[in-house]
C-alpha cells in the first residue's frame, strides 16, 4: 500500500464534473492499485473541503488528498494541508481538473496522474503564504498560484464563470472596467492608485490572462506585477495584450509587503477575501513545501 489512506473530495453541487471525475478516478485507482483504501467525499458547505483535508492530514501517517475540483476547491485543500503540515502532518495533494479555469492543473499538469500516483512520482513546489488582518485578527492563506488586489483579480472571477473566445473576452473585460476602480495601497512607504498587484507563482490566471514570464515553481521566488492607476482604454489595451504576450513582471521576490487603506479585497487563488483597513498584508514564499500530484 502506497498511502495510508486516498481521499477524493468533490462538492456535489458544482455545475462541472467533478462527481464523475472522483468517481472515474477511483475506479482507475482500484483497478492499479486493489489493496489501496481510495475514499469519495463530498463537501456540504463552503470551507468544508479546507476542513476535511485538515482532519485526513492528521488523521493517518501518508495520506493523499484529491479535490476533483477547479482551482478554488483545490485551493482550500491545499489550505488545510498547509495548516496540518505545520503541525507536523506529511500529506499529499492531488487535483482532477472539474472547474472552469483550472489555472493551476493547465500550468503544472505534465503525467498521468494514475501513473504518477502508483508510481509515486509527485512533484514538490512552491506555495505563496499572505498574512494579513480580517475583523482584528492575523490570518494566514496559502496560494498555490496566485495573490491579486485590485482591478485583474476581479476581472478574471468574472471571466472565471464564462466560455471564453478572443472577441467576447474583450467585450468582457471593458464592460467590467466601467464599474471596477482602482484601489488605494501603501507600498514602500508611499501611498498610491493602483489598477492591479498581482502576486504570482504560475505564469497564467483566468484562462487567458499571462501574468508573468515563464516562471519557475520551484525555485523559492514569486513574480510582482504592479500596476499603477491608468485611464481605462490603456487598461483594456494592456490587459488584451496580456493575454496574448504576457506581462513583464516587476520583480522576482522572496518577500513582499503594503497596507492598506480602506477595508480591501485579497484574492487568493479565487478565494476572495476581505482585508482590515490600515491591515499590514505580508507575502512570503516556502520553498518546497507542498507535495503534490498534478
Amino acid at each position: 500500500m502506497h498511502y495510508t489512506t486516498i481521499a477524493i473530495i468533490y462538492n456535489p453541487n458544482s455545475t462541472g464534473p467533478g462527481k464523475k471525475m472522483a468517481e472515474s478516478l477511483k475506479r482507475s485507482l482500484k483497478k492499479r492499485m486493489p489493496d489501496q483504501q481510495v475514499d469519495l467525499i463530498s463537501t456540504e458547505y463552503a470551507g468544508h473541503a479546507e476542513e476535511l483535508a485538515y482532519k485526513l492530514s492528521k488523521a493517518t501517517k501518508k495520506p493523499l488528498i484529491i479535490s476533483s475540483s477547479g482551482d478554488g476547491g483545490y485551493h482550500e485543500v491545499v489550505n488545510g494541508a498547509m495548516r496540518a503540515q505545520k503541525e507536523g502532518a506529511t500529506p499529499y495533494t492531488g487535483i482532477l481538473p472539474a472547474g472552469n479555469a483550472n489555472d493551476h492543473y493547465k500550468n503544472l499538469h505534465k503525467k498521468d496522474l494514475v501513473e504518477s500516483i502508483v508510481n509515486n512520482d509527485y512533484l514538490t513546489i512552491d506555495i505563496l503564504k499572505l498574512k494579513g488582518k480580517v475583523g482584528r485578527k492575523t490570518i494566514v492563506r496559502y496560494g498555490h498560484s496566485y495573490i491579486g488586489f485590485g482591478v485583474t483579480p476581479k476581472i478574471g472571477k468574472i471571466l472565471n464563470r464564462t466560455k471564453l473566445n478572443f472577441f467576447n473576452q474583450i467585450w468582457i473585460v471593458a464592460k467590467s472596467l466601467i464599474t471596477i476602480h482602482s484601489i488605494r495601497l501603501v507600498i514602500k512607504g508611499k501611498l498610491g492608485h493602483y489598477d492591479s498587484v498581482i502576486l504570482s507563482n504560475v505564469d497564467k490566471m483566468s484562462k487567458y490572462l499571462k501574468v508573468s514570464r515563464p516562471s519557475k515553481i520551484t525555485d523559492g521566488k514569486f513574480e510582482v506585477s504592479i500596476f499603477p492607476r491608468r485611464e481605462r482604454l490603456h487598461l483594456i489595451l494592456m490587459l488584451i495584450r496580456a493575454s496574448v504576450l504576457g506581462i513583464d513582471e516587476d520583480a522576482q521576490v522572496k518577500r513582499f509587503s503594503l497596507k492598506t487603506v480602506r477595508r480591501t479585497l485579497v484574492q487568493v487563488d479565487g478565494e476572495i477575501t476581505k482585508l482590515d483597513r490600515r491591515s499590514r498584508v505580508t507575502v512570503t514564499i516556502e520553498q518546497k513545501a507542498l507535495r503534490c500530484f498534478i
